[in-house]
Parts: C-alpha cells; sequence; structure tokens
C-alpha cells in the first residue's frame, strides 16, 4: 500500500512510478478531483451521505492516513476520461491540477461526498486519493 498526504510526497512518488496501462486515466481523475475542489463538482450526494455517513469516513481517512475507495468509479456526472490517456498526459494534469489548488486563494467547494473541508484536509485527501490509484495500479503489476 502507498501512503501518501501531501502534495509534495505525491509530486515525489510521482517521479519513481513506472507507467502502466490506465494510470494516465488514474491520474487525469485524480486532477479532475482536484479542479473541482476549486470550481465546484458536477453534482452532491444525498443529504444523508454528506451529513451521518461520509463524515464518519473523512474522520476515518484522516486519522489512519489513507483512504479506499472503487478506483473504477467516476466522479459522478463528470466528463469521461479516455481509458487510454497517455501516461505522460496524465501526469501533467495531475501536476496542472496541483499547481492550481496551491495557488488558489479563495474559497474552497465542497466535497461532492464529503462536504466542506479545510484546505489541509482537502491537499490530504487528493494525495491520500492518488495514492489509492497508485496501490491499485502498482497491485495490478504484480
Amino acid at each position: 500500500m502507498i501512503k501518501l498526504v501531501t502534495f509534495d510526497e505525491s509530486l515525489a512518488a510521482l517521479a519513481k512510478i513506472e507507467p502502466t496501462s490506465g494510470l494516465g486515466a488514474a491520474l487525469a481523475h485524480c486532477a479532475q478531483s482536484i479542479d473541482y475542489s476549486l470550481t465546484g463538482f458536477p453534482t452532491q450526494r444525498g443529504f444523508l451521505v454528506r451529513k451521518l455517513i461520509a463524515p464518519l469516513l473523512l474522520r476515518k481517512y484522516l486519522r489512519q492516513g489513507f483512504m479506499t475507495h472503487d478506483v473504477n468509479a467516476p466522479i459522478p456526472l463528470a466528463p469521461a476520461i479516455s481509458p487510454t490517456l497517455p501516461f505522460e498526459e496524465g501526469v501533467a494534469k495531475l501536476r496542472g491540477a496541483m499547481e492550481r489548488f496551491r495557488a488558489h486563494a479563495g474559497p474552497l467547494a465542497p466535497h461532492f461526498a464529503f462536504g466542506e473541508i479545510s484546505r489541509d484536509d482537502y491537499e490530504r485527501l487528493h494525495a491520500m486519493h492518488l495514492a489509492d490509484h497508485l496501490s491499485s495500479s502498482a497491485a495490478n503489476r504484480s
């Protein structure tokens, strides 16, 4: 299992990974999530999920320092990402999204499931999201 909790750790991990099939799309998916934390997600989960279930999961993820989720699930209502997106393109999208997040001085958009999240916790969540995708990719190589 790969553990990442900052963008700096994420960028260091990106420099060391080997491209695999589908990894470019996974990186673009992570970039999409980061960008939506700035602009707003296309839809929100239901009220009960956001107010009762998701906060418990978010606290658990932040406490344990990693998350697990369905790495094949797209962000609800987000534009599809080509599964054959080249690795280098996925890396570029992810680096750009991280730079935009770091440069963003305004308020952050609520997460589609977790709701309002602080800037520091959002970065941790994005890093853990990437780590889960990288861990899945590494497991698929084995």
